[in-house]
């Protein structure tokens, strides 16, 4: 069984408290959004980038469970 990414639903937690609260937004999100985004770390911004590449193949569950390579 597959461990649930803690980072990335960080991540997600902190869009979502910056108003990016549904897969459009977060797609639609600049990389000036991404650094405006309060207390962001580089390590998040990867996480972000990885966020919307799952949003894209429609593998968002799948990424969030750990599974992203299958």
């Amino acid at each position: 069984m597959s461990q649930m990414n803690k980072k990335a639903v960080k991540s997600i937690e902190k869009l979502i408290e910056a108003g990016f609260n549904n897969e459009k937004s977060i797609l639609d999100m600049t990389m000036d959004d991404i650094l405006a985004l309060p207390n962001i770390s580089v390590a998040e911004i990867g996480i972000i980038n990885e966020i919307q590449k799952a949003i894209k193949a429609n593998k968002i569950i799948t990424f969030l469970g750990g599974a992203q390579n299958e």
